[in-house]
């Protein structure tokens, strides 16, 4: 298993030595050097993160506004809403997970946590997608 490159430095296998020093490392596992440089990882923080809170915050309006006004309470509108709360969703557990990877310079969660991200990524996805193709016809 890969020690990780949290602190900038050279991580390191299981066997103890460096990685890459007894060729490469088991499949599907991360390699050692990082993929981006450190300025550009803090710049895909930003964007994420901006990314993260805008989406947060309109679907979250959304939500309040069909809470506090009932004429807004229609079938078409309860799809919206339906809606949103995916987009919600997928605002918080889509964005979370890279967002705390890039301001650590790398990602740094396990193998449960990369399999929950890509699960509920998709999940919230998929489910606001297929919606959105319904409306449209």
């Amino acid at each position: 298993m890969y020690a990780g490159n949290r602190s900038g430095g050279q991580g390191s296998w299981d066997g103890g030595a460096a990685a890459g020093a007894e060729g490469p490392g088991p499949a599907g596992t991360l390699s050692p050097a990082p993929l981006f440089s450190p300025g550009a990882y803090e710049r895909l923080a930003l964007l994420l993160g901006a990314l993260g809170l805008l989406g947060v915050g309109n679907n979250l309006l959304v939500l309040v506004l069909y809470a506090k006004f009932p004429r807004l309470r229609t079938p078409t509108h309860l799809l919206l809403v339906n809606i949103s709360l995916s987009d919600l969703l997928l605002s918080l557990f889509g964005v979370a997970f890279p967002f705390v990877s890039c301001l650590r310079n790398g990602w740094v969660w396990d193998a449960v946590g990369c399999a929950w991200d890509g699960f509920s990524s998709s999940l919230f996805e998929k489910s606001s997608s297929h919606k959105c193709i319904c409306i449209a016809f």
